[in-house]
């Protein structure tokens, strides 16, 4: 891993209204790709400064821009619960806030997400991974990637994101300018998760 990187802070004004752990059936679907990720080391905690990375969501119900997603700074947790998970009720883009209801504010990336949720329907799984050889390897082949000069945690990011996107019912991308990052995208879990093992697996042929 490149131990430069920018990754942690929360760049946005959030209303977090605390409530209990979050149900199961809310994250279930997330839990299990998180642990996959987390064993791949594509979730986790740089050791030096100790800040996390990765995280992942998913669309509350069809047709609403709520979503469920990681909480800020649970990438060291092998295994996370509903006191790690929060939802996301409303955002403002262009105010940089956002409100949320759960047990721990909401991933840094939290904006990144709302902007693919509210302007793709058809998406419902967002993961946000960081691995260095992937990375390189999506960088170096020309995969779709947001503008070196685009910092993470923005809404020029989330208008980034949108363009890399287009008109794609899945698939990933590089964050050029967030060391290690990568996006994954889909309809489903599935979708989302597979299209980030393969694409990993060609980086080791």
């Amino acid at each position: 891993m490149n131990n430069q990187h920018d990754d942690g802070v929360i760049k946005f004004k959030f209303n977090l209204k605390l409530t209990k752990a979050l149900n199961e059936e809310l994250y279930i679907q997330l839990e299990k790709w998180r642990v996959i990720f987390h064993k791949m080391g594509l979730i986790g905690e740089y050791p030096t400064n100790k800040v996390g990375y990765g995280n992942l969501s998913k669309r509350e119900v069809s047709g609403s821009d709520a979503f469920i997603i990681t909480g800020t700074q649970t990438g060291k947790y092998a295994n996370l619960n509903g006191s790690y998970y929060t939802k996301i009720t409303k955002c403002d883009l262009q105010k940089m806030s956002l409100e949320a209801h759960g047990p721990i504010a909401p991933s840094s990336e939290s904006l990144t997400h709302y902007g693919i949720y509210k302007n793709f329907s058809h998406i419902n799984f967002v993961f946000h991974v960081h691995h260095e050889k992937l990375w390189k390897y999506m960088l170096a082949n020309e995969y779709d990637r947001t503008p070196q000069d685009t910092p993470y945690g923005t809404q020029e990011m989330a208008n980034q994101v949108k363009i890399c996107i287009g008109h794609k019912e899945q698939g990933i991308l590089a964050m050029a300018g967030h060391t290690d990052g990568v996006i994954s995208y889909g309809k489903n879990a599935e979708q989302a998760g597979q299209m980030l093992l393969e694409t990993l697996k060609k980086t080791r042929t």
